[in-house]
């Protein structure tokens, strides 16, 4: 089963190799997410597609580590928009959504603090694990990073910021 979600705080379009006009997330979101369903090799899995600023990340469950592999491999192929492919997808024997309502806890913590100390900044949580994406100065990365940590629910953080400096 494939969903996409995506939460949007607030988004900055970058500029640089890819110009603000260039980068249609929603776009390559739904180029990417089409590839992954429409893959058989993927069948059976359970894969979220996030794209902020051309920064693409797969989070959710795959049954084989072939399947992780493929949905890497149909991603990058989806769209040239892509300006950075994180792979973030789980290998488990048998796909498992039981930690949603403790997501949508840590989500509500989130929202609490975020878009005051950082609306640049989108969370996506899977399974207690927060992933940072953004354009955002390190101290303000840090400092989001650092309120996170400290919230009930969340296991581990992963960064996967574009630093303004």
């Amino acid at each position: 089963m494939i969903r996409q979600f995506l939460l949007v705080i607030f988004i900055t379009l970058v500029s640089g190799q890819v110009s603000a006009q260039d980068i249609n997330d929603e776009d390559i979101s739904n180029r990417v997410t089409r590839a992954i369903a429409n893959n058989e090799e993927l069948t059976g899995s359970d894969i979220y597609v996030f794209s902020v600023n051309g920064y693409v990340l797969l989070a959710g469950q795959v049954l084989t580590p072939q399947q992780r592999q493929e949905a890497s491999v149909a991603a990058a192929f989806a769209t040239n928009d892509i300006r950075r492919l994180i792979n973030e997808l789980q290998v488990v024997d048998e796909l498992d959504n039981s930690f949603d309502e403790d997501d949508r806890a840590i989500l509500a913590q989130i929202e609490a603090v975020i878009p005051d100390m950082s609306p640049a900044t989108l969370p996506v949580i899977h399974d207690g694990i927060v992933h940072l994406l953004g354009r955002v100065t390190r101290e303000e990365g840090n400092e989001v990073a650092t309120a996170i940590s400290k919230m009930r629910g969340v296991k581990n953080i992963r960064l996967s910021f574009e630093f303004l400096d």
